[in-house]
């Protein structure tokens, strides 16, 4: 049964052949599920059905199911194969895929230029398939990923390493997550290197639920410090505390970094002492203006601290309020 052919659904244009990506990518699909000894996707199932009811092609490849390294190699060998061209976004949800999945991933991506969104969450990858999306990052590849997550795998600090082999260089990523990745100091310098590259376009970085503890939460304020792009920060729940070399970090971070007005603190040990001094900090810092931090301090404390923050709150309808001249 073919595909119901809606306006602009294939991406024809008059002259052109029909596009029949959709359908071959299907059929090859299949087989190599029969060659790896694999079931067919239940959600790759459902969004073809779509397909041939709707005539939109798919474009995102979202899968939430338990498939093995086995299963996505035959979806992504398979869109590699058909030289697919619709791909936009490609998310993996524990769907254990592990390196060898990461490795299949890769290979199609370094030929489909049309994925933006990268996905690999709680899969059982480790350094090596870090090794394989560092060299997918590198510029050479010229990939084109903006928003890269790679949650709930440990990849200690090892990985992220071999991550950053392309990542430290790359202009294309946007947004960046490694929430839950078992990243210690060892990996904060190649975190140092990612952020002070001047040609960096993120603006979204999440380390949540690691253990950079001071000694690599320090290393990151300072790359912090030097960074001209971040908007947002996330590194709650690092097991650093308020130590006057951390305070001294993020207070030299604030002086410096005019443009980064975002921090996650939460579920690290800051006491009163710690707000405090922040709260001190935030007075010359006038463009940071929201920081979330554990709220295990007193009452006092914490509204100095939040009153501080509104008070560095960008004002809405500030600009341009001057309003347009009127041409003569």
């Amino acid at each position: 049964m073919g595909a119901k052919k809606k306006k602009g659904g294939g991406g024809k244009k008059e002259g052109d052949e029909e596009d029949l990506s959709v359908e071959n990518f299907m059929k090859v699909y299949r087989k190599k599920c029969s060659d790896l000894s694999c079931e067919v996707s239940k959600i790759i199932k459902e969004k073809y059905e779509e397909f041939q009811e709707e005539g939109e092609p798919i474009t995102k490849f979202h899968i939430w199911e338990e498939m093995g390294w086995q299963g996505v190699r035959a979806f992504t060998d398979a869109l590699k194969q058909v030289n697919y061209p619709h791909c936009r976004s490609i998310r993996l949800w524990k769907t254990f895929c592990e390196d060898e999945g990461v490795r299949a991933v890769v290979q199609f991506l370094q030929q489909c230029k049309s994925v933006t969104v990268l996905e690999l969450l709680d899969n059982k990858i480790t350094s090596l398939g870090c090794e394989f999306i560092g060299k997918l990052m590198h510029p050479k590849t010229n990939a084109n990923i903006q928003v890269l997550k790679l949650d709930h795998n440990d990849i200690g600090g090892t990985g992220v390493q071999a991550l950053c082999e392309g990542l430290s260089i790359n202009k294309s990523i946007v947004t960046l997550s490694l929430t839950y990745c078992d990243i210690d100091q060892s990996g904060a310098r190649s975190l140092f290197e990612l952020l002070i590259y001047s040609q960096s376009n993120l603006e979204e970085l999440n380390l949540s639920g690691n253990h950079l503890r001071n000694e690599g939460i320090i290393t990151i304020f300072r790359g912090l410090s030097i960074n001209k792009k971040l908007k947002k920060i996330y590194l709650a729940d690092n097991q650093f505390n308020e130590h006057d070399s951390v305070l001294n970090a993020i207070e030299q971070c604030w002086m410096k970094n005019k443009n980064l007005g975002r921090y996650d603190l939460r579920y690290n040990t800051l006491t009163d002492y710690g707000v405090g001094k922040m709260t001190q900090y935030l007075e010359q810092a006038s463009h940071v203006f929201e920081v979330e931090i554990p709220e295990r301090v007193s009452k006092e404390t914490l509204e100095s601290f939040r009153e501080r923050l509104t008070a560095n709150k960008p004002k809405k309808g500030k600009k341009g309020k001057k309003g347009k001249k009127k041409k003569k």
